[in-house]
């Protein structure tokens, strides 16, 4: 059974305001945000500025996206 475009649009707006809120709270990581929105996590971080939501970005979640970046280069 297909959902109609409009709940499918509801659902995925849902999905956004859960992560921003749970970010915004400190109740999830950037990565897990971006996830559950199913957004890049260049795209979360530019809706969440486009917010006026600060980062709660860790040193050790910039060194966690570093390490990935290396992998993706190799």
């Amino acid at each position: 059974m297909r959902m109609p475009v409009k709940y499918n649009i509801v659902v995925e707006q849902g999905k956004i305001y859960f992560a921003i809120m749970g970010y915004r709270e400190g109740k999830i990581s950037l990565g897990k945000a971006a996830e559950i929105a199913g957004l890049s996590i260049s795209e979360m971080i530019d809706l969440l500025a486009k917010l006026g939501i600060q980062s709660n970005m860790e040193v050790e979640d910039y060194l966690e996206g570093e390490k990935v970046a290396q992998e993706i280069i190799r």
